[in-house]
C-alpha cells in the first residue's frame, strides 16, 4: 500500500488523531494487520515524509494529514509569527487564515492542523487585551523543545 492511500485511511478512520504515546502508531498499525516489522516501517516512513505527526505533552497523540507537510516549521511560525498576525473575523477564522497562507492556500489542511493542535491541548481561547477580543493562543513547548 502506498503511504498516500495509508495516510488518508488514517486520517479517515482518526479524523481527531491517535491518542498515545510515540510508539503507538506501530501498535496501531499491527492492529490494523500489518506485521510488526512492516508496521515499523510504515510508521517511520508516514512520519519522515510529513503524513504522520507525533504531538507530546498533556494530551500526547498521533495526528494524520492527507497531504504531506512539516508541522515543526508550520508550529514554529505559529510560535513566532502569529503572535503578530491580526486578521479579520472571529479567532477561529483568524487562525485559519494565518495556517491557510502557510499551507499555500490550502484551507481543508488547515483546519485538520487546527484540529489536530487543539485536541493535542495546544490550542485555547482567551481574551486579548491588545485587541479587545477573543484569540486563538498557541502553546506547545513539549513539541518545540523536542525539535529544538
Amino acid at each position: 500500500m502506498e503511504l498516500e492511500k495509508l495516510a488518508r485511511s488514517l486520517k479517515e478512520a482518526y479524523p481527531d488523531g491517535w491518542a498515545g504515546e510515540r510508539e503507538s502508531l506501530v501498535t496501531l498499525l499491527v492492529q490494523k494487520g500489518y506485521p510488526r516489522r512492516q508496521a515499523v516501517e510504515l510508521a517511520g516512513a508516514l512520519e519522515a515524509k510529513g503524513y504522520a505527526h507525533f504531538l507530546p505533552g498533556e494530551r500526547p497523540r498521533w495526528v494524520f494529514t492527507r497531504r504531506p507537510l512539516d508541522l515543526k516549521a508550520l508550529m514554529r511560525a505559529l510560535d513566532h509569527e502569529y503572535q503578530a498576525f491580526v486578521g479579520e473575523g472571529d479567532e477561529e477564522e483568524e487562525a485559519l487564515a494565518f495556517l491557510t497562507a502557510r499551507l499555500e492556500g490550502d484551507r481543508e489542511v488547515a483546519r485538520e492542523v487546527l484540529e489536530a493542535l487543539r485536541s493535542a491541548g495546544y490550542v485555547e481561547t482567551a481574551y486579548s487585551p491588545e485587541l479587545l477580543r477573543d484569540r486563538l493562543f498557541f502553546r506547545f513547548p513539549e513539541a518545540l523543545g523536542l525539535w529544538a
